[in-house]
């Protein structure tokens, strides 16, 4: 089964905090860093210290006993929950409709949240933005301003 450990404080470096991941799962699994490395999937690093990784029950128990580890979670798997699509997009039910063309088509909307200072937002080597733009940027109390 997969887990999430979380683990206290926020790491100092991406290497710092990857580097402990593997020494609490290696002091867990009693094993070398590389079949540690093997069983973790992600190490979460930017906004919180904590890492997924394939874990037997045992040993999730014995990282729950951990000093350092706050929790232990199964992971789970949620499935979206799509079937107001048509009152999402504003669509009456009385609306002309083209079944054959409709049943290859999904339209979705998954919001994962956002960071702006995430390095697909940078706008480095990007002119001004085209003189035919007609929207506004704002500056938000957690919002740095916008790109180009």
């Amino acid at each position: 089964n997969f887990y999430i450990v979380f683990l206290g404080a926020h790491p100092v470096s991406r290497e710092g905090a990857v580097e402990n991941h593997l020494n609490i799962l290696s002091a867990v699994k009693q094993s070398s860093h590389l079949e540690a490395k093997e069983s973790i999937v992600y190490s979460y690093t930017k906004s919180f210290n904590a890492f997924a990784a394939k874990l037997s029950e045992d040993e999730a128990n014995k990282l729950s006993g951990m000093n350092e580890v706050l929790s232990v979670f199964p992971n789970q798997y949620r499935k979206l929950h799509t079937t107001r699509s048509w009152d999402f997009i504003g669509l009456p039910l009385t609306a002309k409709r083209k079944l054959k063309s409709e049943g290859d088509t999904i339209v979705a909307l998954l919001d994962t949240g956002i960071t702006p200072e995430f390095h697909s937002f940078k706008d480095d080597g990007f002119g001004p933005p085209p003189a035919k733009w007609k929207g506004t940027c704002d500056k938000y109390v957690n919002f740095s301003g916008c790109n180009k």
